[in-house]
């Protein structure tokens, strides 16, 4: 009997889990990587290696194996599948770039043609970085491919990506090819860049011919198929040390001035509007750490009122909606009687404003979300949750599979078996708990979103007058 292996490639950790053909958990591992931002992920490949060894040796017989991946996250390989230089989605280095590129081609240009903003964290921008700065290192790169590609390359000898990990990459074009000028402006062409395919596409591991690998995707829309989520007004807020918000839509849909990212669903066929915050549990870790408390403080937050306090999350910065690596967080309403808790309880609302401006945004644009699939660490907190509903005012399903990264990248190891399709992925999910709004809650929280907003104008002025 066949069992299905997701595999998650975090920037902090690995994580595997093994599903039966009843899609029970049947096994689970997690092994930390060390390197923070500058890892290398020579030792990501030895670990995963390592772990579908002991999983093909503990299940006899076939094993389907799908990836998620952080993104993106540029790795720049030699002829031989090693790592000449890896710039993931965290690193700034490529920051000073930016700039001469929309010299070469509108900003505005950029998204249209690619449904992303010129940014430093795409690889237009690390590519010129390194063809710049590491002159050596561009030319002795055979290919520039996304780190989940990497891995892969590395496990089957396939140059291939799938659709969402390319198009993240601003290197793909709205239609699904990879940009001609673009491509031009980076000189570089296509054949050294992976050949995108269907996030279950399978190719063999060569190492094992009963173990068979599927390309999987990006790790945030992987976790929106675990959860289910493929349309229907339903979002997925995957809400780590990151936060992103994936809103299913079956065409492109372009709006500058809104400041999503559009990209594509390893659903084939279909697009995600995401917005991404940067710092969404690692604000709760740094209140946490500058308070020395611990995640057990939560126990002492009362729900029947709100902290007093106006955080806006921008502790690394903002993507979406503003677009601004050098923003930074702001605290509103601090006192002599400002409790820890209380902080805690402000990071929890900052995140929760922030997913209620996206999906305010989203709606100007013609999606109305009527329930969010929440996932990541944040969401193992009722607390958070509990606000998060109260905030938007739509309810907030946590389904009982704790990671749906590695748990959605399973599901397409499944699909690419032939076993289950797309349409399966929502009978698949079990919701553990449904969050409502609490009515008193939401009338606070409606206040106090209008406070953030205007301390958004207010802070937008202070940038300008720093400048």
């Amino acid at each position: 009997m066949p069992v299905f292996v997701g595999v998650d490639l975090g920037t902090s950790s690995i994580k595997f889990t093994v599903l039966n053909e009843s899609f029970e958990e049947v096994y689970k591992a997690s092994r930390g990587v060390e390197g923070g931002v500058f890892y290398n992920p020579e030792d990501a490949l030895l670990i995963v290696k390592s772990e579908l060894d002991i999983i093909a040796s503990k299940f006899a017989g076939e094993v389907y194996v799908g990836f998620s991946g952080h993104s993106p996250s540029l790795v720049a390989m030699n002829e031989e599948g090693g790592s000449l230089e890896s710039i993931i989605w965290l690193d700034n280095r490529a920051e000073p770039v930016v700039g001469d590129l929309a010299k070469l081609l509108d900003e505005r240009e950029w998204y249209t043609r690619t449904g992303l903003r010129l940014s430093h964290i795409f690889f237009p921008a690390k590519i010129e970085w390194i063809k710049r700065f590491k002159p050596r290192v561009f030319e002795k790169a055979r290919w520039f491919t996304q780190f989940k590609d990497y891995i892969v390359y590395n496990l089957s000898g396939e140059t291939y990506t799938d659709y969402s990990s390319a198009s993240e990459t601003q290197l793909l074009n709205i239609r699904g090819v990879y940009d001609q000028e673009i491509l031009g402006i980076l000189g570089i062409d296509e054949t050294r860049l992976f050949t995108p395919a269907d996030s279950h596409m399978i190719v063999e591991y060569t190492s094992n011919p009963r173990v068979k690998i599927a390309l999987g995707g990006v790790d945030s829309v992987v976790a929106a198929l675990g959860g289910g989520v493929v349309g229907g007004n339903t979002a997925s807020l995957s809400a780590g040390s990151s936060a992103c918000l994936d809103i299913p839509v079956d065409k492109p849909l372009l709006d500058y001035e809104k400041g999503f990212e559009t990209y594509r669903h390893v659903v084939p066929g279909m697009y995600v509007l995401e917005a991404s915050l940067p710092a969404a549990g690692l604000t709760v870790d740094k209140i946490l750490e500058l308070t020395s408390s611990k995640r057990s403080l939560e126990d002492e937050i009362r729900l029947e009122r709100g902290s007093g306090l106006v955080l806006i999350p921008y502790l690394a910065g903002s993507r979406s909606p503003d677009w601004d690596s050098s923003a930074r967080g702001l605290l509103y309403g601090l006192s002599l009687a400002t409790t820890s808790v209380e902080l805690l309880k402000a990071a929890y609302e900052g995140v929760g404003l922030w997913v209620r401006e996206a999906l305010e945004l989203a709606s100007t644009m013609g999606l109305v979300v009527r329930e969010l699939v929440v996932s990541g660490g944040l969401s193992a907190s009722r607390v958070f949750n509990t606000i998060l509903s109260s905030i938007v005012g739509v309810e907030v399903k946590k389904p009982r599979v704790k990671d749906l990264s590695p748990y959605g990248a399973a599901v397409i190891a499944a699909i690419g078996s032939g076993g289950i399709d797309f349409k399966d992925a929502r009978r698949l999910v079990d919701y553990e708990s449904v969050y409502k709004p609490v009515v008193e809650l939401a009338e606070h929280y409606n206040r106090l979103y209008g406070i953030y907003r205007k301390l958004k104008n207010i802070y937008r002025s202070v940038k300008v007058l720093d400048e």
